[in-house]
């Protein structure tokens, strides 16, 4: 079946003979076709409504001068995208200057090449032989023709829900985590996300440099391992992947593009401009996620506003992970890129993030007056998996790892270092031994403190040179070695990539830390040999090795788990209690391009643990009683707040 509907002027050439390339399309496709010159989005929107209605497959063709794009197949039901999909996507990767006003027509000449209805009734005949999938988009150009899979946009026009993201009355149902059994490998996987790392699954359903979601992977050739770096434009930052080949590091990539791409809640509903007074009977309070002091807020590089009972903010549901019951926590807690200002209208979210992503490329700081945030979270907590469940218990085991490099770089302690040659894992062994080529030592130090999982810190001191001096990195896992091959690798990155700043700029922050604003300058502060006597205060304790260190790990985990992710995550959830850390709050990240893709981000929101934050008057350390607790008797104990600025990557 075929269905021609032209469009304004004329499609150009003999109308003939696209009639003749159009009923070639409709009868290879079997599917209701349409076809207009140029983008319209009220047109492309209607044509979508109805084939939506009548549950039909529906292809849209637009001709432009110089070429024709057939599609995508949107087929009802799937997760296929749709005309409307494409031109945001398209729009996005090449940076259009029209990128988020889809309402805009694409502009062309009124004639199209009188070659283009030859070429597309050819394209038809080889769409007979070898027809659209769904999603499944053609373009044909007069020196190519081309393929290409278009997955849903939640930015889409026509296809998207397009409610308000407010929701004053909704209130979501109570969370309920299903036992699904773990991977027989790492038991902090699913039994059923293997096929997410398979070298090339993702790469090829979602790799596209015209129409993305990831836009290129980069491989990288200056790092001693595999790191792939993949680009999706609506992502906060670009994901990483570090494994021993690149058909491994690819999909790790990728997914971390994915976790990075749900800082901000695209399609997630948010309750507004509501005080914490006003909604204490159901929500989390924001003072136990830690506070600033007043001489931190009076300061000029001070990014947050102060926060008071009666100040009214914008909150996202999230769940008790104990109860299952729904709770609101403050929505620049759950998604890490959200401000005040960034709320109702998707499209005017996404200009607003696109501004100020290329105001931070330029280095430009907010100006005195703009800032509309309380807190200024990182992405520390903020977790992948093939199931909520499994991205919940990611989000708890980063977040131990950075509460506990911070407990242990304010203390100012001394700590357990692990004897070289307990360190067995064939990877860790040679990034030791390029480390030391480099000319640094190598320290891995037990850095676990009261929420008792495999945690080490990573800490090399330059030996041959004064600057850079030193560099630090965390790692964390229910396996030992996968924690300390993780810390070896950010190390290892560090030292042998081209040096990003130089020692001038640091020492602008060595006697003044306000200075220090961006989360770069951390690391960058203690690469002066000046700082090098604050850094090594950890160094000096007993040396034990991996196994007295985490005794059974990780098969204590796989044991406590009963063979599920639940029960992994239920164990990991009582370490965190058993260290007076007894209320966990999930929320979900997860929106339908993450669904789509067989991807849950979520963030887990703990009140009373450390935040791991960057820039000096960011840092959020009053009224957290477990950082009391973990100074007392300590010369830190009675330490004016903000302490020193942290060494973390």
């Amino acid at each position: 079946m075929h269905d021609e509907q032209h469009h304004g002027p004329g499609l150009g050439g003999s109308d003939g003979l696209w009639d003749e390339a159009l009923r070639g399309l409709g009868d290879a496709l079997d599917a209701k076709v349409v076809a207009n010159r140029g983008w319209d989005l009220s047109w492309e929107r209607l044509q979508w409504e109805k084939a939506s209605a009548d549950g039909e497959d529906l292809v849209s063709v637009r001709v432009y001068d110089d070429e024709v794009v057939v599609g995508p197949r949107w087929v009802p039901g799937t997760d296929s995208g749709c005309a409307s999909c494409a031109e945001v996507r398209e729009r996005t990767t090449a940076e259009h200057p029209l990128a988020t006003a889809l309402d805009t027509p694409r502009a062309v000449p009124r004639a199209a090449r009188p070659l283009l209805p030859l070429l597309l009734a050819a394209a038809a005949a080889n769409l007979a032989d070898h027809p659209l999938g769904p999603g499944e988009l053609y373009a044909v150009g007069a020196q190519y023709v081309r393929r290409h899979r278009v997955p849903r946009s939640f930015f889409c026009p026509a296809c998207a829900d397009h409610g308000s993201v407010a929701a004053d009355d909704w209130r979501p149902e109570p969370l309920e985590l299903p036992a699904e059994p773990l991977s027989s490998k790492d038991p902090t996987r699913g039994a059923g996300g293997a096929h997410l790392v398979e070298p090339g699954a993702l790469r090829e359903r979602l790799l596209d440099a015209r129409y993305g979601p990831i836009q290129v992977i980069m491989r990288e050739s200056d790092v001693p391992f595999a790191m792939s770096m993949c680009l999706a434009p609506d992502a906060a930052a670009p994901g990483h992947g570090r494994a021993g080949t690149f058909a491994e590091a690819d999909p790790v990539g990728i997914i971390e593009t994915y976790e990075r791409l749900g800082s901000f809640p695209f399609d997630t509903p948010l309750l507004l401009e509501r005080s914490h007074r006003e909604v204490a009977a159901h929500a989390l309070d924001p003072v136990t996620l830690g506070e600033h002091t007043e001489k931190q807020l009076e300061h000029p590089d001070c990014q947050v506003l102060p926060y008071t009972p009666d100040t009214p903010m914008d909150w996202v549901w999230g769940h008790d992970l104990a109860t299952g019951e729904p709770l609101l926590v403050p929505a620049e807690a759950g998604f890490y890129q959200y401000e005040q200002r960034f709320k109702l209208s998707r499209h005017a979210a996404r200009a607003a993030r696109v501004e100020a992503r290329r105001a931070r490329a330029a280095g430009h700081r907010p100006a005195p007056g703009t800032l509309r945030k309380y807190f200024h979270d990182s992405s520390s907590g903020c977790a992948a998996g093939s199931s909520l469940t499994e991205a919940a218990l990611h989000s708890l085991l980063e977040l131990a790892e950075r509460d506990a490099f911070l407990l242990s770089w304010h203390r100012r302690e001394p700590l357990p270092r692990i004897a070289d040659a307990s360190i067995t894992d064939p990877e860790s062994r040679s990034l030791i031994d390029l480390i030391r080529t480099r000319g640094f030592d190598v320290h891995v130090l037990v850095a676990r403190q009261d929420i008792d999982l495999p945690i080490v810190w990573v800490l090399v001191v330059n030996r041959q040179n004064p600057f850079p001096a030193s560099y630090s990195s965390g790692g964390s896992g229910a396996d030992p070695d996968t924690a300390i091959r993780g810390a070896l690798r950010e190390v290892a990155q560090l030292v042998t990539n081209k040096m990003q700043w130089n020692r001038e700029e640091a020492e602008q922050m060595l006697d003044d830390p306000w200075k220090l604003v961006e989360l770069e300058q951390h690391p960058q502060l203690y690469t002066l040999p000046e700082k090098l006597a604050r850094v090594t205060e950890v160094l000096g304790g007993p040396q034990t090795t991996v196994q007295d260190a985490f005794p059974g790990w990780p098969q204590v985990l796989r044991r406590a788990s009963g063979g599920t992710v639940r029960g992994a995550l239920d164990h990991v959830r009582a370490l965190y209690a058993a260290a007076g850390l007894d209320r966990i709050v999930l929320v979900s990240q997860t929106t339908r391009e993450h669904a789509d893709a067989g991807i849950s981000v979520a963030k887990a929101v703990v009140p009373g643990i450390l935040p791991m934050c960057f820039g000096h008057a960011q840092q959020r350390l009053k009224n957290l009683p477990r950082l009391v607790a973990a100074l007392a008797g300590t010369p830190q104990e009675n330490r004016e707040i903000p302490y020193d600025p942290h060494p973390f990557p």
